[in-house]
């Protein structure tokens, strides 16, 4: 039987009361009519990778979704927009993984971008890095011309990844 784990300990998920609701529903009225968009999408798509990884193990799924990336990209992105596209890509997923009652980890959200990036066209790459000084801490992120598009530019110093996946 298929258990799902809900995540109540994101910190917006849940938020108490009229002023969190309010403060969440400003938020979301503050990005540009095609951000909303975008951001609904991400929403739904970060659910789905969620429960495909809850079905699936990592390799699985990360073969499933680059079956799934078209031989000729969807409304490709030109080299000049290709940088600031990842940006907002990565912003608003961390944003919609925070209203998301599933968890939606640094790997569902990694493949996620990864996934749409390469739709795009653009030659990104997933990334997992392992940190195990104190305690094994593992870490995914994505790159594209070897900046994270979804993290901060030295993440790799703090999780030296140890797999590159095309």
């Amino acid at each position: 039987m298929l258990s799902l784990r809900i995540s109540t300990t994101g910190p917006d998920f849940l938020a108490r009361g009229r002023d969190g609701l309010k403060r969440r529903w400003n938020g979301f009225r503050a990005l540009e009519s095609a951000d909303r968009i975008l951001f609904l999408k991400l929403w739904g798509q970060l659910a789905v990778v969620s429960l495909l990884l809850r079905l699936l193990v990592v390799k699985q799924v990360h073969r499933l979704l680059a079956r799934l990336i078209p031989a000729k990209p969807h409304a490709p992105v030109g080299p000049d927009q290709a940088a600031p596209y990842a940006q907002r890509l990565g912003y608003l997923t961390r944003k919609a993984s925070r209203h998301l009652p599933l968890d939606a980890s640094c790997l569902r959200q990694s493949l996620l971008i990864w996934w749409l990036l390469r739709r795009r066209g653009l030659e990104a790459e997933l990334r997992i890095g392992v940190n195990n000084h104190e305690k094994f801490l593992a870490h995914a992120w994505v790159e594209l011309a070897g900046q994270p598009v979804n993290d901060h530019p030295n993440v790799a110093e703090g999780f030296p990844p140890f797999d590159r996946i095309p």
